[in-house]
């Protein structure tokens, strides 16, 4: 990865970290349910004592960093630093801002439950940027984080989710001995994680390529320089005109799918089929 490419990286990490402590503003406080995980710990202590998040949830990471620090990587330990500390920044100052305007909130409350459909969408998507991003937003992210080092085959939005069911439950106590809040914070888990497992699925599924050509060998020759994979060259042969043919077989990462079609279009006489590899 290029120098430029590490240089946006940590200003997009704050920047997701401040749309995320949006997220809490506009459809999490105004409705009353904890998120789950660590952050949802810190929410019901804002609910019970007043005591802003921002200010719980960097005094409950700091721990955690030091042992990201030690026990995981540094770079992903540094992104994850940016992010806890911009978005605690973030949610102390969106308290003195009016978002009035922007804030979801059924007064009858027949629609509460769009809420964390939308809360936990937004989080799903933000989620997915920051861990391509190799950083994490603090909390359960840590602990899981931790967890999947011992236990690498563990799926990591997996690991959270069970973590938040844990945290969710709390919330019964927490919020008047009603089911409202558990269950919007279940389904604010639920919608995260299914959102961002979707979206990381996405980015590393696969594409198989099968391509007649003529120019086999100067067509493979691309595919290496220029897309970094291998291909292999198949002898066929045409059903109906029975001539001898070429054909390559090269599987690539959907996000390089564009790249390879641009390189086959510009090639006379030359086919080709894709097919996604599961």
């Amino acid at each position: 990865m290029n120098k430029w490419s590490k240089a946006v990286q940590y200003p997009a990490i704050f920047l997701l970290a401040v749309l995320s402590a949006l997220n809490y503003a506009i459809f999490i406080f105004p409705n009353s349910f904890a998120p789950a995980g660590v952050d949802g710990i810190c929410t019901m202590i804002q609910d019970i004592a007043g005591f802003s998040m921002g200010y719980l949830s960097l005094l409950v990471n700091v721990p955690l960093l030091i042992a990201a620090f030690i026990w995981l990587d540094r770079e992903f330990t540094l992104k994850t630093a940016v992010y806890v500390v911009s978005f605690s920044a973030a949610t102390i100052l969106l308290r003195g801002i009016d978002l009035s305007a922007f804030v979801y909130h059924s007064e009858s409350g027949t629609s509460i439950v769009l809420a964390p459909i939308a809360a936990g969408a937004i989080r799903g998507v933000l989620y997915a940027f920051t861990i391509r991003l190799n950083g994490s937003s603090g909390g359960t992210d840590i602990v899981a984080a931790l967890v999947k080092k011992r236990k690498p085959y563990l799926e990591l939005m997996n690991v959270i989710f069970i973590i938040n069911m844990g945290v969710a439950l709390s919330a019964y106590f927490v919020y008047g001995f009603k089911p409202e809040p558990v269950i919007c914070s279940i389904i604010y888990s639920f919608i995260t994680s299914a959102t961002g497992n979707h979206l990381r699925a996405a980015e590393h599924e696969m594409v198989r390529f099968e391509v007649i050509t003529p120019e086999a060998e100067q067509l493979c020759m691309r595919i290496f320089d220029e897309l970094r994979r291998t291909a292999t060259i198949v002898d066929a042969r045409g059903a109906y005109s029975g001539e001898d043919e070429k054909m390559i077989v090269c599987v690539i990462e959907r996000k390089k799918v564009p790249e390879l079609e641009a390189m086959v279009k510009g090639m006379r006489n030359t086919v080709y089929f894709k097919s996604v590899v599961l």
